[in-house]
């Protein structure tokens, strides 16, 4: 018997809910109704995509021209519409994507996320993924490259150009060259040289050994920590690892597979603006939304006095 009356009381509550015409109640069933509807999206883009956050926004111009800052950004499983190809395997298969070959991943940087992160509600979270391209995948041991891009996102490399360090130090810099011969020992620094600054190394490239427009080239340096993807921006001019560095995380490691989010399927140009300013955007909607339940009220306001206008007339007349 209890339980029927308390039930019987929830939904006349319920129903109560529903029906007042009180603003705060109104404004409430207008909250409820869009976290409805973003909550019925999100969970869509999980089951479609597989992978969470299903969407992410292009926050910087590392990836530039292939993706600008503004764009969102839809990911999907690794291995979801076809399986992770990186540059290597993507220049093999001919598979390319944004612009180049190979995918491009979205990962958390060393392992690490924050509860914000985790959940997909990323604008709260101090550590964001960082979304480049994968490059090539080393195992645990094996020599780590370091990919150098002098013309950062302006061209499309048709080929990595394989680098060697000659041993041999010029104006401070050490000199790295291309092809089976090193440099001879009398090179010195020109005004035409590549002169590149990488974290703490500094390298030369001697202007004989540079291919307009052919784009990368690749040192090798040590062995990594453990085995993983090398990634890349296409607008950085060094890959990620050994130089890269972020807050709480610190220089970028070989990305682990389970690091990975998921590879990028598309992008929405400037889009991703709405939830790189989300707070403003938040109170915009909320604002909008009392000025709505405003106007209702004060035309309700305004048609209730011309009744009881019209209702005094017509006493008068009588």
């Amino acid at each position: 018997m209890d339980n029927k009356i308390e039930s019987s009381g929830i939904r006349d509550l319920i129903k109560r809910f529903r029906t007042s015409e009180h603003w705060a109640a109104s404004l409430a069933r207008d909250i409820l109704w869009v976290i409805a509807v973003v909550g019925g999206i999100a969970l869509a883009l999980y089951l479609i995509c597989g992978s969470w956050p299903a969407v992410v926004t292009i926050e910087s111009e590392s990836m530039v021209p292939h993706m600008n800052v503004g764009d969102l950004v839809v990911v999907v499983e690794k291995d979801r519409f076809g399986n992770l190809q990186t540059w290597d395997e993507g220049k093999k298969s001919g598979y390319k994507k944004f612009g180049d070959y190979g995918d491009v991943i979205i990962y958390r940087p060393n392992g690490v996320t924050d509860l914000w992160a985790t959940i997909g509600i990323l604008p709260l979270s101090k550590q964001h993924p960082i979304i480049h391209r994968a490059i090539t995948y080393v195992g645990e041991g094996q020599p780590e490259p370091l990919y150098l891009n002098p013309y950062r996102g302006k061209v499309t490399p048709a080929d990595y150009m394989p680098l060697k360090n000659s041993n041999f130090t010029t104006g401070g810099y050490t000199v790295l060259y291309t092809g089976n011969s090193p440099p001879s020992a009398n090179v010195t620094s020109g005004t035409s040289d590549l002169l590149l600054r990488i974290s703490s190394s500094q390298y030369l490239i001697p202007t004989g050994y540079l291919v307009s427009g052919s784009g990368y080239v690749l040192p090798i340096s040590q062995a990594p920590p453990h085995e993983g993807y090398i990634t890349k921006g296409d607008n950085n001019i060094a890959s990620d690892q050994s130089f890269l560095s972020v807050p709480d995380a610190g220089t970028i490691e070989p990305v682990r597979k389970e690091w990975v989010v998921g590879k990028a399927l598309f992008t929405i140009p400037l889009i991703g603006l709405l939830p790189l300013h989300i707070m403003e955007v938040v109170i915009i909607m909320v604002a909008a939304m009392l000025l709505y339940e405003w106007y209702l009220r004060w035309r309700e306001a305004v048609e209730n006095d011309g009744k009881k206008a019209q209702k005094s007339r017509k006493k008068i007349k009588k």
